[in-house]
């Protein structure tokens, strides 16, 4: 309740005060214009304002008259230009428009005149609508918490932190700032620090109230416009009274207007109310929040009432994500819901310092009241009008709460929200597995029977019979099947996978199965890309099918495998061999995948032969085949060659340029036309790499030159590198510009005439200029000194 004097509480507790009204509008420059003395005369006919448990911002309507004495010269009509009273600095600005702010003040007196300090502010607002009548102008507006329902959060934002926590009245005051331009709107007043911190969330787009009241409605706490005795009108972030001590005022029959309206419904009692939150504390395999529940109950009020449950469900990303919060919410609910249902209607003379939450006593009065009742005020309505109705209206219910319409929209309940599933998905079945390189891929039949599931986790370990957590959680997806590529070849690992519905409850694992990733094959990589040989698998090393097929990479394309050529341990280096025993006569080819070659380049192919001292004469075969873009063979081109050494492991070389029209060869290797058995080994083929040539020297100097080898500088020279470009060395000086200096050797002339820049002496740039002849001639610099280091063409033999 609002504070009174002494002489204010004295006056109201009589029956015969008198009421005095005044309303003050804002102009634009916050002056007040005061509607009961405007223009000489006052006209305010009556007004009304309200409040309730369930909506915290106030309304109020003002009637006036619209016309005074002067006809349209004293009119509040806001569209009437003419009129004096929308008349401001000589322009015209209507008195009664939409966004000015007006003040309702009362004065309850003893039957004496209102005094100017005597007046109290019981409502402070912004005009919202105009409607201008016949005879009357009424205008209506919400009190300054209405603000914050206009203004609208534009831009989602983080607030709070997951380390340390802010308070959430900081949160709700940065809100504020964020969407409020500053001085608009009341200040936010906290009276008690709810010990409340925020973990890290993002602000979704609302009005400002709404994010406000969410944050209040979280903690079981509310946000109302309240005066401040001295400081004025605040937003007040406050908990009820739940447990209120005296109350502030007792009425009795005498001041009953009407009998009091009573009911008592058993709809809205909740004893037993339990909350499902996500526990930040505790977490997950998939590192979320565990939905967990609390449960806050009142015992008398099962007992008198019968069990009444209610389920609270917070959202994965509230801010009630610990045990104690979410507590104290259940609590809040149970206290607020669980009390006497008993309801109390009831018309006074005027009193106006009552408050929303305000815990009053009521005298029986013997007819609607048969006891002396204690009630919290959930609902007030003012009345004053000029012709001498001075009234409230109070709604009373049990103790002071916060409102029982907000915990009903709260509630799971058929028509509101859904009951919350706290058991997960039944386990998985038909598990089955594929082991592929670094990793394998596992489906499963997912439940069903039981709970729906949202999506399954996939949990991995070395270790068998291992129990599914944060640290075994390979993956999650709202699928029935898993792919794995980043683990150890060849190392074994347990798998199993359990379920988890839409809100986050997870269900029990499935049975384990054994895997082991592979290890990479050339049968896994795109064919005709090139690694080190440009035969993957040259030395028959990864082998997939373990010798029951050959090596992989390589094709049988003349005799059977397993037959006419086998796997053997008798290799020349590593571990395998291909080995082409005496069977039948012909020959017993293997050939390599294809691979990509150029026309005109030239290629080396080799392998390693060992043939037996004894038994049918034979040799090892060596076939290079070149084919064109479809893959047609270029049969003309092929190139054999074919081996017939023995007792020892024999090295056999091809070297043979790509033809015309080739795009891809095939390297065939195996056995001769007789049956002379032969083991093969590292069989591949490579670029052939033109050697670097050996430098050298420049032994003829002409017209003066000569070399330089001054401070350690080595000889003129030239060469031709690996990639076929020709290297100049060392430094000239000595001779006359413009003629040459010393010719090159036939085998590394250009093909045209070269310009190459050069230093000179001092730093002087040159130029030298190689002919195709093979002169180099020196056209600009320093004869002094001319360095040759860089210079570089492509020589053309």
């Amino acid at each position: 309740m609002r504070v009174l004097t002494p002489q204010e509480r004295s006056t109201l507790r009589t029956s015969t005060y008198v009421t005095h009204l005044r309303v003050r509008v804002h102009r634009p420059d916050a002056s007040l214009v005061d509607l009961t003395a405007l223009l000489g005369n006052d006209w305010l006919m009556g007004v009304t304002w309200n409040e309730t448990l369930d909506t915290p911002v106030a309304q109020a309507s003002v009637t006036v008259r619209r016309s005074g004495p002067g006809g349209a010269r004293q009119s509040l009509s806001p569209m009437v230009g003419g009129s004096l009273a929308n008349s401001y600095q000589g322009t015209f600005v209507p008195l009664l428009q939409e966004g000015r702010y007006f003040r309702v003040e009362v004065q309850c007196t003893p039957g004496t005149r209102p005094t100017e300090s005597a007046w109290r502010e019981v409502f402070l607002g912004r005009i919202d609508e105009v409607t201008v009548g016949s005879e009357e102008v009424r205008f209506t507006g919400r009190d300054l918490a209405g603000i914050f329902q206009d203004y609208f959060i534009e831009q989602e934002r983080n607030y709070g932190n997951d380390t340390v926590g802010h308070a959430v009245q900081t949160v709700m005051t940065s809100i504020i700032g964020d969407n409020v331009p500053n001085g608009i709107g009341p200040g936010l007043y906290v009276p008690v620090d709810p010990m409340w911190q925020l973990g890290r969330y993002t602000q979704k787009r609302e009005p400002v109230y709404d994010a406000l009241t969410a944050l209040a409605e979280q903690l079981g706490w509310e946000l109302r416009l309240m005066y401040r005795e001295g400081h004025g009108w605040y937003l007040v972030f406050r908990a009820p009274e739940r447990l209120p001590g005296a109350p502030v005022w007792t009425f009795g029959p005498e001041q009953y207007v009407a009998e009091p309206q009573v009911r008592r419904q058993l709809r809205d009692i909740r004893n037993v109310v339990e909350v499902v939150y996500g526990d930040a504390a505790v977490l997950d395999a998939m590192k979320l929040p565990t939905r967990r529940t609390v449960t806050s109950i009142n015992p008398s009020s099962v007992t008198a009432y019968g069990r009444r449950w209610m389920q609270i469900t917070e959202a994965s990303n509230s801010n009630i994500n610990t045990e104690v919060e979410a507590q104290r919410l259940a609590d809040a609910a149970v206290a607020d819901l669980s009390d006497s249902a008993l309801e109390v209607d009831l018309e006074l003379p005027f009193f106006w310092p009552l408050e929303i939450a305000d815990f009053v006593h009521l005298e029986p009065d013997g007819v609607g009241l048969a006891t002396p009742q204690e009630l919290a005020v959930i609902s007030i309505e003012q009345t004053l009008t000029s012709d001498g109705v001075a009234k409230t209206r109070l709604q009373l219910r049990g103790r002071p709460a916060t409102s029982y319409t907000a915990w009903m929209n709260r509630e799971a309940a058929p028509g509101v929200a859904p009951l919350v599933a706290l058991a997960g998905p039944d386990a998985p079945s038909e598990l089955a597995t594929a082991a592929t390189v670094n990793g394998f891929a596992l489906s499963f039949k997912p439940p069903s029977a039981g709970p729906a599931w949202d999506s399954f986790e996939l949990h991995l370990s070395t270790s068998p019979g291992f129990t599914p957590s944060n640290a075994t959680l390979k993956a999650a997806a709202s699928a029935t099947r898993f792919e794995v590529a980043d683990l150890v070849p060849g190392t074994t690992h347990y798998a199993l996978v359990r379920g988890r519905d839409r809100y986050g409850n997870v269900g029990p694992a499935s049975a384990q199965v054994e895997l082991a990733p592979r290890y990479v094959a050339p049968n896994d990589l795109a064919p005709l890309v090139i690694f080190s040989s440009l035969t993957p698998n040259p030395s028959f090393e990864a082998w997939t099918l373990r010798g029951s097929a050959p090596p992989d990479g390589w094709t049988m394309v003349a005799g059977t495998f397993g037959v006419d050529a086998l796997r053997t341990n008798a290799a020349d280096s590593a571990t395998y061999a291909v080995s082409f025993p005496s069977t039948t006569m012909g020959e017993k080819l293997m050939a390599s995948q294809y691979f990509a070659v150029t026309a005109g380049q030239t290629y080396v192919a080799r392998l390693r032969y060992l043939r037996p001292t004894s038994g049918p004469s034979g040799g090892a075969r060596l076939n290079l085949h070149w084919y064109d873009s479809t893959f047609t063979e270029l049969t003309s081109a092929a190139v054999l060659t074919e081996g017939t050494a023995s007792g020892a492991w024999t090295s056999l070389v091809r070297h043979a340029v790509a033809p015309a029209g080739a795009r891809y060869g095939r390297l065939v290797v195996g056995r001769a036309m007789s049956l002379g058995a032969v083991t093969i080994d590292n069989a591949s083929v490579d670029q052939y790499t033109t050697p670097q040539q050996a430098s050298q020297p420049v032994f003829v100097f002409t017209n003066g030159w000569a070399a330089y080898t001054a401070n350690g500088r080595a000889p003129a020279s030239y060469y031709r590198d690996s990639t076929g470009r020709v290297r100049l060395q060392g430094a000239i000086a000595g001779g006359t510009i413009n003629t040459p200096a010393f010719t090159l050797s036939e085998e590394v002339r250009p093909l045209a005439v070269i310009d190459h820049p050069v230093a000179c002496a001092g730093g002087v740039p040159g130029l030298l200029v190689i002919g195709t002849d093979g002169t180099v001639t020196l056209q600009a610099g320093d004869v002094s000194f001319v360095s040759l280091e860089g210079v570089s063409f492509r020589g053309g033999a």
